[in-house]
């Protein structure tokens, strides 16, 4: 059911036809119809993230990754034959986040007349539509700026819609998470999910200080969306962590239960996706029916795509072939030189201390490949001593002297592919893991582990960048440093601590990188900051289409054309022509397009 369906070209007989898969006001009526509708406002999460294009969407063309080995739909690069009012990935994310706001609309409109369900039961399922509605407008009115603001369920042919103002849809989104909060004298949404993925209390403050955070720098900001996004950030880390200037805040105490993973490996560990840190993410499970696990097409189809898009071809390393536990590499992202060095602290001040510090990198990124496949990609003639389980390929994140290329070559088990900052290229440079499925049932099949779309630790960042705005440097500094001293070696937890004098807005962005790369926000990020523009030209590669690469005597591509097309009109994606069209233009296009 989209927003906007075209009232011609339908038969009567179409008409009439029991509708099987959709929301009706017929089933709607029902307890099932409302439960069922809200399940279906929970699966549209999958759908606008987890293939290429929720990835695409809020990762490419920016600081973080550039575009890979395969694939493209012009947000990699902004370029003008793509990225314009017929983008696939923009026209999909539209319609999507609209079909499911409908859904979401449904529910809430319908829940509250239902007989046979508790005044319990309807607050609740009422709360976690509001939620759902809410998160689904945030992404478009980031994306698109001003959408249609709908908020009656739509289940009949229309043209009558227009773009609302940017303060109506944002204060739409705020109303709707301050209802499913609740008040002292109304219940609200539940503080902990009876099923994992269900979106409790924790869920709706984080999202409720993300929006006034990201209101504060658009035009429709108010004076007081930095003092909100702060309380309602803080009074979910004070739940967990009574004290961040001192404490670690990882044991889950408080209301929600939730606190920080002791160990950044925990936090994307398969098993763990619905463990104490995770405020919000997407079910699936190994039924093709429920998650298109047969599908591995593109498309917004729903399926868990999200560990192949930033994995490059390992599958061409002499002596190492495909497998399952290594994952398919779709090689749609690529890491930029400037994620890749953010985790060097100034202190390492010798290429042997680097990364050595903050363990994140090492944790989150793959650099290193065990021989699986002896002769595999002319890996005898490469290294004729190679055996399973010695190293095929590491990437060491730095230059290597002449002196310790001649030992690795000398090795008893023979030599291995080294790449290095000067050798890596699109298809060979570290990639994150953090999305890694070694449990899949076959080579291409999607991955069935549940996606993290908000956790914990964002949340500190969200009340540090609320405080520095606020001026109060100190709590600011204290909320970034608990972040960063859960990230520290050991022993080395003072040396990951900032001071006063470090915190900026420039420095909180670097922080989100090294903390939240490839979790969905880092487009996000650049456009409310209104830094997108900046940092993609000075930190995004310029297109070099041979360079030498890790494997001897072979060239591959690197970088891309971002810095050079992008430009300020960028920061709003095209709305899609089709619904200028099916409006009569009505709906208008953003300038650019």
């Amino acid at each position: 059911m989209a927003l906007i369906v075209a009232a011609s070209g339908c038969s009567k007989d179409i008409l009439d036809e029991n509708p099987r898969s959709v929301l009706v006001p017929s089933f709607l009526g029902t307890p099932d119809g409302v439960q069922s509708g809200l399940t279906g406002v929970y699966s549209g999460l999958r759908n606008v993230h987890t293939d290429q294009g929720g990835s695409n969407f809020t990762s490419q063309g920016t600081d973080e990754f550039m575009r890979g080995a395969s694939g493209s739909d012009g947000l990699e690069d902004y370029n003008r034959g793509q990225l314009n009012n017929s983008n696939s990935t923009s026209t999909g994310m539209w319609t999507q986040c609209y079909r499911f706001i409908n859904g979401a609309n449904g529910v809430i409109q319908y829940a509250g007349s239902v007989q046979g369900l508790t005044p319990s039961a309807v607050t609740q399922i009422t709360a976690e539509a509001k939620v759902l509605r809410a998160f689904y407008y945030f992404m478009l009115v980031r994306a698109f700026g001003d959408v249609p603001l709908t908020l009656k369920f739509v289940d009949a042919p229309t043209k009558d819609i227009a773009r609302a103002p940017l303060a109506d849809v944002y204060n739409a989104i705020i109303a709707d998470l301050n209802d499913a909060l609740g008040t002292a004298t109304t219940p609200g949404i539940a503080n902990v999910a009876a099923q994992p993925g269900r979106v409790t209390r924790a869920t709706a403050l984080h999202l409720l200080a993300k929006v006034y955070l990201t209101r504060a720098t658009s035009s429709a900001r108010q004076t007081d969306d930095y003092a909100k996004a702060a309380q309602f950030s803080e009074e979910l880390i004070a739940d967990s962590n009574p004290s961040p200037a001192t404490n670690s805040g990882t044991t889950p105490g408080g209301k929600y239960g939730r606190a920080l993973e002791a160990d950044p490996a925990d936090i994307f560990k398969e098993g763990k996706e619905n463990d104490k840190e995770v405020l919000m993410n997407i079910q699936f499970n190994g039924d093709p029916t429920f998650t298109g696990l047969s599908d591995n097409g593109a498309g917004l189809a729903g399926q868990n795509q999200v560990s192949f898009l930033y994995r490059n071809r390992y599958d061409l390393l002499p002596n190492v072939e495909r497998t399952v536990a290594l994952g398919r590499p779709f090689g749609r992202l690529t890491s930029t030189p400037y994620l890749l060095t953010s985790y060097i602290l100034p202190s390492e001040t010798t290429p042997r201390q680097w990364r050595t510090t903050d363990t994140r990198y090492n944790k989150w990124f793959t650099t290193l490949w065990l021989v699986n496949k002896i002769g595999q990609n002319s890996g005898t003639t490469f290294n004729p001593r190679a055996v399973v389980g010695d190293t095929a390929a590491w990437y060491a994140g730095r230059e290597i002297t002449p002196a310790e290329q001649t030992r690795i070559n000398a090795r008893p088990g023979g030599r291995f592919v080294v790449g290095t900052p000067s050798t890596y290229t699109t298809q060979f440079s570290p990639y994150i893991n953090k999305y890694d499925d070694a449990t899949r049932s076959s080579l291409n099949v999607s991955s069935d582990r549940p996606v993290i779309l908000f956790r914990l630790a964002e949340t500190y960042l969200i009340a540090a960048e609320a405080e520095m705005y606020l001026g109060n440097l100190p709590k600011a500094r204290d909320f970034i440093n608990v972040v960063r001293r859960r990230a520290a070696a050991s022993g080395r937890a003072a040396q990951m601590e900032i001071t006063t004098a470090q915190v900026s807005i420039d420095f909180i962005l670097e922080e989100r990188t090294r903390e939240l790369c490839g979790e969905f926000t880092r487009w996000y990020d650049l456009v409310r900051t209104n830094t997108l523009v900046d940092r993609v030209r000075r930190f995004s590669p310029p297109l070099v289409s041979s360079k030498p690469s890790p494997i001897p005597n072979t060239t591959d591509s690197y970088g891309s054309a971002a810095a050079a097309n992008v430009q300020p009109y960028h920061m709003l994606r095209p709305i899609p022509q089709q619904e200028i069209d099916r409006t009569s233009g009505k709906i208008t296009q953003n300038p650019g397009y």
